[in-house]
Order: C-alpha cells, then sequence, then structure tokens
C-alpha cells in the first residue's frame, strides 16, 4: 500500500490571494509530491481532511497519460 501523508495545514503566500492557506501530501519516507493552496483556512481544513479519507486504503497512484488513438 502507499502510505501517504497530508501535512498539517498553515497560512502560506500566494501571490492575489489575501489570507490563503495550504498543505503538503508527502509520499513514505516524508518526500512532498503536491501542495494544495486554497483561500480560507475552512476550505483547506476541509479539503485536508477529504484527502486524508482518499488516502487511508490507496493502494497505489499512476500519473494520467495521453494514449495515442
Amino acid at each position: 500500500m502507499a502510505k501517504w501523508k497530508v501535512g498539517t495545514v498553515g497560512s502560506v503566500n500566494f501571490p492575489g490571494v489575501d489570507d490563503p492557506y495550504g498543505f503538503t501530501v508527502f509520499k513514505e519516507g516524508g518526500e512532498p509530491i503536491v501542495d494544495f493552496v486554497y483561500p480560507t483556512q475552512e476550505a483547506c481544513k476541509s479539503a485536508a481532511k477529504h484527502i486524508e479519507l482518499a488516502l487511508e486504503e490507496l493502494v497505489s497512484v499512476y500519473p494520467y497519460r495521453l494514449q495515442p488513438h
């Protein structure tokens, strides 16, 4: 099983957003793989919780690849 974890929600800097919040998803071993940024702390906390739920039983993740027709 993939062992990805959602990092802590915190205030971040992002151009054009007054008070953004974000979090990082980490691979097993602590390597960051993706950052998420939201316009409010409430939206960010909600998204982080949903992503945590989606990762609970995760077996694997594959990058999307367009296949030629």
